[in-house]
C-alpha cells in the first residue's frame, strides 16, 4: 500500500475521508473534544508508521501523547453541488510515515451549514469503519454541547481486532487458484494502452440505473438463484470480456475480514480477493453466473489470506508498481450510504469526498437500496477518460436491460453497446446514395455525346479531347478483339502514363475485358511474375519488355489517338461493361512475398468516381493533376473523377514525385485545381511547392499522415482531404476535410467518415463488432469491396466475408476505433503491433510520437533482434537540420512515450526509402538494421582520451553493455541502444564498483557517462553519512 506513495510521490491514493454537513453552525472544541473521545477508545486510530528504507514499522501512542489535530477553515469556499472538490485538497494532504498521527479533522465555515471532515490514512481505516466512528462521534457531542458528560460505554478501551494467520488451507487454495494466470490479459481495447508508468490520478461517474435495469436484477436473482451481487457481478465480467479483457480474467472484491462476533471493528480490515474467472464467450449468461456464483463463494471461504501479499503467486506484467492480481474491482454495498443523523439539535448528513486518485483502471462501487441500484465508476485517468468510463457505465446498464430476453445467448454473442453507440456508428454508416450510370463507361459516353470538344487530357504540348479520347479508346478496343481478347479476360498494360495509356485501360472495357496496371520500371522478374499469375491474355506496352516464352502471350503497341476526331456518330452505349463485372486487376504485396491480385468491380469504380466528384466539388471546368504511378491505385481519383465530372487531366512529369520544381514547373504549366500525392512525395516537395497551394484542393494519404504535414498543407492556403483505403476497396474508403488549421488535432488525425455506399465496422478477434472509443479491426464492407483475390480461394475466404447486415467486406488488417463524433481513427498496422519485454507497442504510435517533434519530417520505426530476448526498436528519420539530432529525439520520445516504447537507435537517413507505391518501404529499413547495428546508429561521439575516471569508467560500461565503439562522455545510453533491462544491469554493476545505489529513473534523468558520472558524486554523500 505505501510502496505506492513512494513511487507516485505527488499522489494520496490512500488517504480516506469521514465527513457530514449540519444545518448550521459547528461546535469546532466540541467536535475536538468528540473526536479525542473516539480516538482514545480505539488504539488502531492511534497507531502510527515509521518508513524506514524498504521496512514499514508501527508502534501505538498512549492517549496523553496523541494530540487530535482539528484544523478551522473560515475561508472555505464551494458550491452545494461540488463539497467534495473544495474538501479534496485538505483531505490529501500527505499523512508523512514518521510517527506522526494518521487521522486529522477540520471543521470549514460556511453560509449553507458547516461541514466537518476527517482525513484518515488507509492503514488505520476503511470504509466499513466510518457507521461505528461517526454514531460514537455523533453521541459525544451531543452529550458535550449539551453540557452533558460522555456516555460511559465511549470511555471503555478498545484493542485493535488483530487478524489471524492465514490457513495453509486458504494458502493452499489461492496457489491453486491462481496458478498460470498471466496479467498481461486484463488489458482493455479502450482507452490509453498501459504505459508502465502511472499519476493514479483517478475520477469517478455516478449513475443510477434505470428502473428497468433493476427490476431485471432483482428478477434474475430468483430465476438464476444467485444474490443480486454475483448477477452484478457476472455483468460486469462480461462487459469486461466484450472490451478486451480474458477470456482469462480476475475481478478485484473487496471483502470485510472481521470477526463475526464485532463486524464494526474499526481500522483497515479488508482484503481485495481476485476473483478469477475463465469468461468462455460460448457460454450463457445463465451459466456464467452459476460459475461466478462458485468463484464469489469459494474466495469468501478463504478470505483470510491478504492475495495481494502472497510472493511470487503471479508474476508480475510490464510494470513493476501495478497489482500483479487485478486491474479491475467490483465493489458491492447493500445499502446507499450513511443515514441523516442530528448533530446538536440541527439536521446534518454524510458527504462523500473521495480523494482523487485511483490505483485500478476501473472500479464499479454499487449500492443497493430496495428501489435504488447506484454505480458510482472510478477510474484511472492515466488509463480511462471520462468518455470512456461513461460509455463503459452506459454499456453496463444497457446490458443489464437487455438481460431477459438473451439469457441462453452466448455471452460473446451480445452486443454490449449502448444507446449512444448505436446513433453515432448507425450515422456514421448510413452512406445509401445513388450511382447513375452504373460504370465509368457509360458515363464518359454520355459526356463525350454532351461536351466532345472539351478537352479530357493535357500532356506537355498535346490536348486531347473527349471525343478523341472515345475514338483512341475505341480503336484500343478494335485492336485488342482482334488479338481474341473478349468479356472475362484480363489486358496487362505496361506503358509511360500518356493520354494512350488512358484511352487502351478504356478500350480495354469497352472489348469487356478488365485491365491490369504493371509498372514497366519493376524489375523484370516482378513483371514476369504479374504476367504469369495474372493469366493475361494480352500484352499492351511502348516498349520493349522480354517476355519469357512459356508465357505466349501477345504484345500489343500502344494504339495511337487519332488526331482528329472521327466523322462517324456516337450512337448508343452498347459496350459489353457490367456493373458486377471486374474493371480491374491489381496486385500489392503479400506477406509471404508472393504478391496478390485484387479484382475490383466497375460498380466500385464508378462509386468512387461519384463521390470523390462531390466531395472535391469537382466541376467540368476543374484540372485534376495525374502524378501517381498507373500501378498504384491512388491514380483512380485522377483519372476517373475528372472524367466523370467532365474535367480535365494534366499528366505530370514522373519526376514531379520526387522533385520541387518539376512539380512547381508543371503547377504554373497547368493550373490544377486538384492535386494528389502521398505524404512522402509531399514531405519531398513542399518546400517548393507551398506559395502555389493557395486555392487549391490537396488530397494526401496512403501511409501516416504527419499533422505537422497536414499544418503546412493548410498554411499554404490549400484544402486539404486526408483519405484512407485499402486497395481491396479501391482507393480511398473514408474522407475527412480539414480547411483551418485551428481544427487540426495535437496528435493524431482522423481518417473521416465513410464514404458512399460504403460500411466500416470496427471488429473483434472473435468476429464481434465493437462501439465508439473501443480499439479493434477495421472491416469495411459495400460498393468498393474487391470481387476477391485472383486465383487465391483461400486468401480470398481468409480476407473477405459476408455480413448479416452490411453485405460483403474486407478485413483490411488496420487497427482502429469510432470516435464519438462519429469519425474513425487509425492506429496503423494490426501486424505492426509487438510485444517486447511484456509490453505491447504499436510501432505507428511509437512513429506518430516522432512527428511530433518540429525537426522531423518522415520517422519509421522497425524492431531488430529476437523478439523473445534482445529485440530492440531501431527509428529512421528524416530530419530538417543536418545535424545529430538523436539526443533531441530521445529526450523528447521520453516525454511522450512509456520507456518500454523508446527506441534505442536513431537513424538519421537523408530519405527513407519508399516502394513503387510511394509509400514508406518497411523490408528495406528492416533488412537496413538487420545488416548489424554498426550499420545504423547515429553518429555519437568517437572514443577519446576522457580526464575524469569515473567518466571514463563509465564510458568503458557503456562500450561494454551497449556492443559499441562509438560511444564517448556524452553518449546517450537511450539513444544509443540501450534499452530498461540493459539499464538495470548497468546499475547493478555500478552498485557492485562504487557502492552507490541509484534507481532506474537516475539513469533516465541521467543518460550520458558525464552526467551520471556527477549523479554518483551526489548520490555518494548522503548514503556515505548516513554509513
Amino acid at each position: 500500500m505505501w510502496l505506492l506513495e513512494r513511487l507516485v510521490p505527488d499522489a494520496s491514493p490512500n488517504n480516506l475521508s469521514l465527513a457530514f454537513q449540519a444545518d448550521g453552525t459547528l461546535d469546532a472544541d466540541a467536535l475536538r473534544a468528540a473526536l479525542t473521545v473516539v480516538v482514545n477508545r480505539h488504539e488502531v486510530l492511534r497507531t502510527v508508521y515509521f518508513a524506514t528504507g524498504a521496512d514499514l514499522m508501527k508502534t501505538v501512542l498512549p492517549s496523553d501523547r496523541f494530540v487530535v489535530e482539528v484544523e478551522e477553515a473560515t475561508t472555505f469556499v464551494a458550491d452545494a453541488d461540488d463539497l467534495e472538490r473544495g474538501l479534496r485538497p485538505f483531505v490529501n494532504r500527505r499523512f508523512p510515515l514518521d510517527g506522526r498521527p494518521l487521522l486529522r479533522g477540520a471543521v470549514f465555515r460556511r453560509a449553507g451549514g458547516d461541514i466537518f471532515c476527517i482525513a484518515f490514512h488507509h492503514l488505520v481505516y476503511d470504509i466499513i469503519s466510518a457507521t461505528r466512528i461517526l454514531e460514537e462521534l455523533v453521541a459525544a457531542y451531543n452529550r458535550l454541547v449539551a453540557g452533558e458528560p460522555v456516555p460511559p460505554e465511549l470511555l471503555v478501551r478498545l484493542a485493535p481486532y488483530t487478524e489471524p494467520e492465514p490457513t495453509p488451507e486458504s494458502l493452499e487454495f489461492w496457489r491453486d487458484r491462481m496458478t498460470g494466470f498471466d496479467p498481461s490479459g486484463l488489458a482493455l481495447w479502450c482507452g490509453t494502452p498501459d504505459t508502465g508508468e502511472t499519476t493514479l490520478v483517478g475520477d469517478q461517474i455516478t449513475r443510477v440505473l434505470s428502473d428497468t435495469a433493476r427490476s431485471t436484477v432483482r428478477r434474475l436473482q430468483g430465476e438464476l438463484r444467485a444474490p443480486e451481487a454475483v448477477v452484478l457481478l457476472t455483468a460486469y465480467y462480461v462487459l469486461l470480456a466484450a472490451h478486451g479483457a480474458g477470456p482469462d480474467i480476475t475481478v478485484g472484491s473487496p471483502v470485510s475480514v472481521r470477526p463475526r462476533e464485532d463486524p464494526r471493528a474499526v481500522g483497515h480490515h479488508t482484503n481485495v480477493l481476485p476473483l478469477r474467472l475463465l469468461a468462455d464467450p460460448g457460454e450463457s449468461f445463465r451459466t456464467l453466473v452459476l460459475k461466478v456464483r462458485d468463484v464469489y463463494f469459494g474466495a469468501l471461504a478463504h478470505l483470510d489470506v491478504p492475495v495481494d501479499s502472497v510472493p511470487d503467486l503471479v508474476p508480475r506484467a510490464g510494470s513493476s508498481w501495478r497489482n500483479r492480481m487485478y486491474r479491475h474491482l467490483f465493489n458491492y454495498f447493500p445499502g446507499l450510504g450513511l443515514p441523516d443523523f442530528v448533530l446538536g439539535g440541527v439536521p446534518a448528513r454524510s458527504v462523500l469526498v473521495e480523494n482523487g486518485f485511483n490505483k485500478f483502471d476501473l472500479e464499479f462501487f454499487v449500492a443497493s437500496a430496495p428501489d435504488t441500484l447506484r454505480v458510482i465508476a472510478r477510474y484511472c485517468t492515466d488509463h480511462l477518460s471520462h468518455d470512456d468510463a461513461e460509455a463503459l457505465l452506459l454499456r453496463y446498464e444497457a446490458l443489464l436491460e437487455a438481460l431477459p430476453g438473451a439469457l441462453d445467448l452466448p455471452t460473446g454473442d451480445l452486443r454490449v453497446w449502448s444507446d449512444a453507440d448505436r446513433k453515432v456508428i448507425d450515422a456514421a454508416n448510413d452512406t445509401d446514395g445513388d450511382v447513375h450510370p452504373d460504370t465509368l463507361p457509360a458515363a464518359l459516353h454520355a459526356r463525350v455525346a454532351s461536351a466532345p470538344d472539351a478537352v479530357a487530357v493535357q500532356y506537355q504540348d498535346r490536348s486531347v479531347t473527349y471525343r478523341r479520347l472515345w475514338d483512341g479508346a475505341t480503336a484500343a478496343r478494335d485492336a485488342l478483339v482482334a488479338r481474341g481478347v473478349g468479356p472475362g479476360d484480363i489486358v496487362a498494360i505496361a506503358a509511360a502514363r500518356t493520354p494512350e495509356l488512358i484511352a487502351t485501360a478504356l478500350g480495354t472495357w469497352l472489348a469487356g475485358a478488365a485491365y491490369l496496371p504493371v509498372d514497366p520500371e519493376h524489375p523484370a522478374q516482378r513483371v514476369h511474375q504479374l504476367l504469369a499469375d495474372s493469366c493475361a491474355k494480352a500484352l499492351v506496352t511502348d516498349r520493349d519488355l522480354e517476355i519469357p516464352a512459356e508465357l505466349d502471350l501477345p504484345k500489343l503497341a500502344l494504339t495511337p489517338i487519332p488526331e482528329a476526331p472521327s466523322d462517324t456518330p456516337l450512337g448508343e452505349f452498347t459496350a459489353p461493361v457490367e456493373a458486377s463485372g471486374c474493371a480491374y486487376l491489381i496486385y500489392t504485396s503479400g506477406t509471404s512475398g508472393k504478391p496478390k491480385g485484387a479484382l475490383i468491380t466497375h460498380r466500385s469504380i464508378a462509386n468512387i468516381a461519384v463521390d470523390y466528384t462531390v466531395r472535391l466539388n469537382a466541376t467540368a471546368h476543374d484540372v485534376t493533376l495525374w502524378m501517381t504511378t498507373f500501378a498504384f491505385d491512388m491514380a483512380n481519383l485522377e483519372l476517373y473523377t475528372p472524367l466523370w465530372s467532365g474535367g480535365r487531366i494534366a499528366i505530370a512529369p514522373d519526376e514531379a514525385r520526387v522533385d520541387g520544381q518539376v512539380l512547381l514547373d508543371t503547377i504554373e504549366r497547368y493550373e490544377p485545381d486538384v492535386l494528389q500525392a502521398t505524404p512522402t512525395t509531399w514531405r519531398l516537395v513542399l518546400d517548393h511547392v507551398a506559395p502555389l497551394l493557395a486555392g487549391r484542393r490537396v488530397v494526401t494519404g496512403g501511409e501516416t499522415v504527419p499533422v505537422e504535414l497536414i499544418r503546412r498543407l493548410l498554411a499554404a492556403g490549400s484544402e486539404v482531404h486526408h483519405a484512407y483505403g485499402p486497395t481491396e476497396t479501391v482507393t480511398w474508403c473514408t474522407w475527412s476535410v480539414l480547411r483551418e488549421a485551428a481544427h487540426v488535432p495535437e496528435e493524431r488525425l482522423d481518417i473521416g467518415v465513410p464514404i458512399r455506399n460504403t460500411r466500416v465496422m470496427v471488429v473483434a478477434p472473435d468476429g464481434r463488432e465493437l462501439p465508439v472509443g473501443v480499439r479493434g479491426e477495421l472491416w469495411v464492407a459495400g460498393a468498393g469491396v474487391a470481387l476477391g483475390y485472383h486465383n487465391r480461394p483461400e486468401l480470398t475466404d481468409e480476407r473477405f466475408g459476408v455480413h448479416a447486415v452490411h453485405g460483403r467486406y474486407y478485413r483490411t488488417g488496420d487497427l482502429g476505433r469510432w470516435r464519438a463524433d462519429g469519425t474513425l481513427e487509425l492506429f496503423g498496422r494490426a501486424d505492426r503491433q509487438v510485444k517486447l519485454r511484456g509490453n505491447r507497442i504499436e510501432l505507428g504510435e511509437v512513429e506518430a510520437i516522432l512527428l511530433g517533434h518540429p525537426l522531423v519530417r518522415a520517422a519509421a520505426v522497425v524492431v531488430v533482434g529476437d523478439r523473445s530476448a534482445d529485440a530492440h526498436l531501431v527509428a529512421f528519420v528524416e530530419t530538417t537540420e543536418e545535424r545529430d539530432v538523436a539526443d533531441d529525439l530521445w529526450t523528447y520520445a521520453r516525454a511522450e512515450l512509456p520507456r518500454a516504447a523508446l527506441p534505442q537507435d536513431f537513424v538519421v537517413l537523408d530519405a527513407l526509402p519508399v516502394s513503387a507505391n510511394e509509400k514508406t518501404d518497411y523490408v528495406a529499413l528492416e533488412a537496413l538494421a538487420a545488416g548489424g547495428r554498426t550499420a545504423v546508429r547515429t553518429p555519437g561521439t568517437a572514443a577519446e582520451e576522457v580526464a575524469d575516471d569515473a567518466v571514463r569508467d563509465l564510458v568503458e560500461l557503456w562500450r561494454e553493455l551497449l556492443d559499441r565503439d562509438d560511444v564517448g562522455p556524452e553518449t546517450n545510453f537511450f539513444a544509443h541502444g540501450g534499452h530498461s533491462l540493459l539499464g538495470a544491469q548497468l546499475l547493478q554493476r555500478l552498485e557492485q564498483s562504487t557502492g552507490v545505489t541509484l534507481k532506474l529513473a537516475d539513469l533516465f534523468a541521467a543518460p550520458t557517462p558525464v552526467t551520471l558520472a556527477e549523479s554518483i558524486r551526489t548520490a555518494a554523500l548522503p548514503q556515505v553519512a548516513a554509513s
